[in-house]
């Protein structure tokens, strides 16, 4: 096989596995968009409290993520390593998220409701990562040339636009007040509805995740045997970790890609109070719609990241991504009316599709470098140590929340809160992401797989798959 072959992948096959990035999507943003608000607002846990729970979590996911990894990458099954892990992982992560808004609150008990919430944080990162992991992974050992990503990358970005109208504006059409208190009511007076509207968004992204699960399982993967052969060289685990951690080129890329996720993460996390208290908007439609304008866009702007990638390469379309974005996620904070907000969020779309961009091909010519290096392809460990990444990213989000909403005496959810806070919010959303993307630029303009050094690692790869092709007695890379 030749990367200057074609390597022509089937539009049924490419629409089949692009149906993962529905589940996906819709678990990881749902959890996004509602978790804290929930927790805060509805269920009314304080802010150091929640604070608190997600440093324990990332405490289970120094653990959790890694090891999940490495032994995705050692699993030996007549499906490969990565099907047996998706499989396992789609019914008990479907009954986590309906469990995510059933916590235990008739008994009145905020620090029973913390328990809970500490457990099913861990729950949904366990059966989350153990799916998204190895979709993740198995992506770049199914298409192995640039094109086949490419075509397969341009049918996933469709489906992740679906995933995020589900994420983003299906909650709003349930909730009918997001923050659990009837507008225009002195004093404010709670829904009694809220909680079951909640739980019904949590049934209704359950059986998104089973549907769309299934037929990506069914139709839509089929492992290369000869990656699966990895297995029975795989290192041990604190060599694996450590000579994944070692990698000058991941250190460097670790940079940009846990400050990307920061930014990411802090916009559905607040913004349901962000959008009700800064910019007055009591309409959660209006508040799904405009968190989805800056995802859809950025999927829809991914042409144009890509020809930039093609003639510059992908570590310059991430700094040229980033670049746009930093200007108008500050706007968007201090925007002053909704139609402001709405052209805004456009641009931030445009920048935000850059920097997805270059962390989806990056991280895959990282992971071809080190086969190249060690032999065996560990995609397992390398998206393991992403998958840490982001959840710190969460973290230090929380941490960062907790001390602003606790200097401005915002300890627990109250309806009307005083104009400190909500300046919080608007640096919280605008000045505090762009000092990140800002810390970004810097990491990625240090990124060394670039130029040359990227055309040899392509045609070392190649050369390395053809040799594990022909022992595997394969042709091609996938069926």
């Amino acid at each position: 096989m030749s990367d200057k072959k074609s390597q022509k992948v089937p539009l049924g096959k490419r629409i089949a596995f692009a149906f993962g990035e529905v589940g996906d999507n819709t678990a990881m943003q749902t959890f996004s968009f509602l978790i804290f608000t929930f927790y805060f607002a509805i269920v009314g846990i304080p802010v150091l409290m929640i604070s608190g729970g997600f440093i324990i979590w990332s405490l289970w996911n120094a653990i959790n993520d890694p090891l999940i990894g490495y032994l995705s990458d050692r699993t030996k099954s007549r499906w490969g390593r990565r099907v047996p892990w998706m499989i396992g992982a789609t019914i008990p992560l479907a009954i986590v998220m309906i469990l995510l808004f059933t916590p235990p609150v008739g008994l009145n008990s905020t620090t029973i409701n913390f328990v809970y919430f500490i457990i099913i944080l861990m729950l949904f990162d366990t059966t989350y990562t153990a799916f998204n992991l190895n979709y993740n992974a198995v992506f770049s050992e199914m298409y192995v040339t640039m094109e086949a990503r490419s075509s397969t990358g341009k049918v996933r970005i469709i489906f992740v636009m679906v995933a995020l109208i589900f994420a983003f504006l299906l909650p709003t059409l349930i909730i009918e007040n997001i923050l659990g208190v009837i507008p225009d009511t002195d004093p404010p007076i709670s829904d009694p509805n809220t909680l079951g509207q909640y739980q019904l968004t949590g049934i209704i992204a359950a059986l998104i995740i089973v549907l769309t699960y299934s037929i990506f399982l069914k139709w839509g993967v089929n492992e290369p045997r000869y990656f699966s052969k990895d297995a029975e060289t795989a290192m041990s685990f604190t060599k694996t970790l450590k000579n994944s951690l070692r990698n000058k080129s991941f250190q460097w890329f670790m940079i940009p890609a846990l400050g990307t996720w920061i930014v990411i993460n802090i916009l559905p996390t607040l913004a349901p109070l962000f959008m009700t208290h800064a910019l007055n908007i009591e309409d959660p439609i209006l508040i799904g719609i405009l968190l989805a304008v800056e995802f859809i866009v950025a999927a829809l702007s991914t042409p144009l990241w890509e020809k930039i990638r093609v003639r510059k390469g992908a570590r310059m379309a991430g700094l040229i991504g980033i670049s746009v974005w930093i200007i108008p996620i500050i706007i968007f904070a201090f925007s002053v009316s909704i139609e402001m907000a709405f052209v805004v969020q456009i641009l931030n779309g445009i920048g935000l599709g850059g920097g997805l961009y270059f962390y989806d091909q990056c991280i895959a010519e990282i992971i071809d470098e080190d086969e190249i290096i060690h032999g065996t392809r560990r995609s397992g460990i390398h998206y393991a140590v992403l998958n840490f990444l982001i959840r710190i990213s969460t973290v230090i989000n929380f941490f960062i929340i907790g001390i602003v909403f606790t200097t401005t005496d915002w300890y627990t959810y109250t309806p009307n809160p005083e104009l400190n806070t909500i300046l919080g919010l608007q640096i919280l959303m605008g000045v505090y992401p762009a000092i990140v993307l800002v810390i970004s630029l810097i990491g990625l303009y240090f990124y060394p797989i670039k130029g040359q050094r990227l055309a040899e690692n392509r045609r070392k790869l190649t050369d390395l798959h053809e040799q594990k092709i022909s022992k595997a007695g394969e042709e091609k890379p996938y069926k």
